[in-house]
């Protein structure tokens, strides 16, 4: 078995971490089980991006300072090893800082990479993925604006009868693409058709994740457009009533030639102006105006005396 430089490498890792929480969806032990074939993939991962794997002596010593509590609330939703937890709660400080922001699906990422490298290499890729027009760019920041206007790119390409039922059923894209992009589905999909997504997704950068949105609801049209609420679409589109042959399905069929080349053949950069502009641009600027709106509450001092 290949090297693992992650937390998948330390001796008692089962014992440990056997119930944590970013295990959740490794149903029927299927890490324990193929464990040669995951590092496999993950090395794949990081090939895809052309980044080596670290050889610095990182620093284990915490932070003097844990910093936001967000950090420590989604440390302890991740792992269950204190030690680990420290080692994560450093990583997405030193994220925070560099990039400015910080969002909970950076951290989803952050703990399944760290199951297979080390704290340095991790910190490398989650630096491009942020960084890079091909992966994440703006999709991690607390606003998530650049993440739901690519939903709102994906949904137009949908076929108009789709589209109209799943903005009837309230089912905006900025409800859903948060956890399919920005979290590259890691707490949605079983780890068995997890790891092959992660594929295509390092592999192809942000346009596998919106073949990934096509070939999803082409599979699942007819359930969408026969759904009866909000509730019994929305359990399927966070695949908690979906098949998981029919994911399967869609992970495998979100490779095939038709969705590369609809994506391909897409303008981006126009088709990105147009989706703010019709769908977030005004809400944002209400949004942001109302906050220097008076409050009822405020009271107002007269300058008179009795």
């Amino acid at each position: 078995m290949a090297a693992c430089s992650g937390f998948l490498g330390q001796p008692d890792f089962w014992q440990e971490e056997g119930d944590a929480p970013i295990l959740k969806f490794n149903n029927d032990q299927w890490l324990q089980n193929h464990t040669a074939e995951a590092i496999a993939h993950a090395k794949k991962w990081i090939a895809a991006m052309g980044i080596p794997e670290s050889k610095v002596d990182f620093d284990r010593k915490p932070l003097s300072s844990e910093g936001a509590r967000i950090f420590r609330a989604d440390a302890n939703r991740t792992f269950r090893s204190e030690p680990n937890r420290v080692l994560m709660i450093k990583l997405l400080s030193f994220c925070s800082t560099k990039f400015g922001d910080y969002q909970q699906s950076l951290g989803y990422v952050a703990g399944v990479l760290l199951i297979f490298f080390d704290p340095a290499t991790v910190f490398k890729v989650l630096t491009v993925l942020n960084d890079s027009p091909k992966y994440l760019p703006g999709y991690w920041r607390g606003e998530a604006t650049a993440c739901a206007v690519d939903g709102y790119v994906c949904l137009k390409q949908l076929k108009p009868p789709l589209k109209e039922k799943l903005l009837k059923l309230g089912l905006l894209p900025e409800t859903f693409v948060q956890k399919w992009f920005a979290g590259v589905c890691i707490h949605h999909l079983p780890y068995r058709l997890l790891f092959p997504f992660l594929d295509g997704f390092f592999a192809h950068g942000n346009r596998f994740l919106f073949q990934f949105f096509l070939a999803f609801f082409d599979e699942f049209e007819n359930d969408i457009m026969t759904a009866n609420s909000n509730p019994e679409a929305n359990a399927l589109i966070r695949f908690e009533s979906a098949p998981e042959p029919r994911l399967e399905a869609v992970v495998r069929s979100a490779w095939e030639e038709k969705y590369v080349q609809k994506v391909a053949a897409m303008n981006f950069h126009h088709e990105r102006i147009i989706a703010f502009e019709e769908n977030l641009s005004r809400r944002l600027q209400g949004a942001n105006e109302g906050m220097w709106m008076k409050q009822d509450d405020e009271i107002e001092f007269s300058d008179e005396e009795d």
